[in-house]
């Protein structure tokens, strides 16, 4: 068992000091804090003989989900992540590339899963055709878009917003919320879209968005999005769970480089997210995914065989294996190698709980 503190992100899109609960105040964006073996990004050991080393140097952790803590205060990029084929393929491709021109971040493909801290607005997967057509409509896109739209082919219609004038496209952005509003979508989802608009003008990623279904999910409410979905999360704090991967290709809604015919290419139209009802003590276990999550507010176990990461969320965890025992203290994190034995494991308030698929 090591103890670790996590790899914290300072991307614009970040709350300022929004997660200095676990990782201390910088005065500065917060966005991510990392717990895992992800070279971009890897753990620290904070204790022991290992202390001072990063986590992706034990071996005894590789394949560990990768678990970080979000906090969203402006809607993040339009992405999709790649499936394992599209990752191998781009990553072998890449590396005939300049370093500042390659794509993949990694050979593997990501999935994951958002468990919201606090409400959190997503965009993920497709509104449907009709809807997003009327809208598009209404705000005066070109018909051979709106016409697109209407007939579910999401990836013409994608490349052909993409491919409009800036200029063009601020027009019919402007007119948006009060087409989306005229439509009668949700006093929800027409704020999120205005965010969005707001935060991204002029961008065609806004035009995007208006072919995503928007989703709010409650404080212990979960979304899982496989490989594949295009999704943009829009703002809230919560725990993500992957698989130990950075690859995103990008559509648009951010200043970091967009890859356009990657991003259609890695679709997946046979793929949707999934919302995932639970509450504190119940495990988040998301389909065809290598992990599961759990709040734990009251002692728990989690048996041998697979890779566990416990988070100290709110006040310390005594975590306890046959042969160790750790008092974890907030904001770090225990992480347990599958030929551990069971733990038992006792949060003093809630610790979140990951454990991966069975070695």
């Amino acid at each position: 068992m090591h103890v670790v503190r996590g790899a914290l992100k300072a991307y614009d899109w970040g709350v300022v000091d929004g997660l200095a609960r676990w990782c201390g105040r910088t005065g500065n964006p917060q966005a991510e804090l990392w717990f895992g073996t992800h070279p971009a990004g890897a753990a620290i050991v904070t204790e022991g003989a290992d202390a001072g080393r990063s986590l992706d140097e034990l071996p005894e952790h590789h394949g560990v989900p990768l678990v970080k803590l979000l906090a969203a205060s402006t809607p993040l990029s339009l992405q999709v992540h790649p499936d394992a084929a599209h990752a191998a393929r781009g990553w072998a491709a890449d590396q005939a590339l300049p370093e500042e021109d390659r794509r993949y971040a990694d050979p593997t493909e990501k999935c994951e899963m958002l468990v919201a801290l606090t409400t959190f607005d997503v965009h993920a997967g497709w509104r449907d055709a009709q809807a997003a057509a009327e809208v598009l409509r209404r705000a005066g896109a070109p018909e051979a878009i709106v016409e697109a739209a209407a007939r579910g082919d999401r990836v013409d219609a994608i490349g052909l917003i993409l491919a409009l004038p800036v200029a063009e496209c601020a027009v019919i952005e402007r007119r948006l919320v009060a087409a989306a509003t005229a439509a009668g979508w949700s006093t929800e989802a027409v704020s999120a879209l205005a965010r969005v608009a707001a935060t991204h003008p002029a961008d065609p990623g806004v035009l995007v968005t208006v072919l995503l279904d928007h989703g709010r999910l409650d404080p212990g409410q979960g979304m899982a999005v496989p490989a594949g979905v295009i999704h943009s999360y829009v703002d809230g704090l919560g725990v993500e769970v992957m698989t130990s991967s950075d690859n995103v290709l990008r559509f648009g809604l951010t200043s970091k480089p967009i890859a356009v015919d990657e991003a259609l290419g890695a679709l997946r139209p046979d793929h949707a997210p999934a919302v995932l009802h639970g509450f504190a003590g119940e495990v988040m276990r998301p389909a065809d995914m290598p992990f599961d999550l759990v709040l734990a507010d009251h002692p728990t176990r989690s048996a041998t065989g697979r890779h566990r990461v416990v988070i100290s969320l709110h006040g310390a965890t005594r975590v306890a294996t046959l042969d160790e025992v750790r008092h974890v203290p907030e904001g770090l994190a225990a992480v347990i190698a599958p030929g551990e034995s069971d733990l038992e494991i006792a949060p003093e308030g809630t610790a979140i709980i990951v454990t991966g698929a069975v070695v």
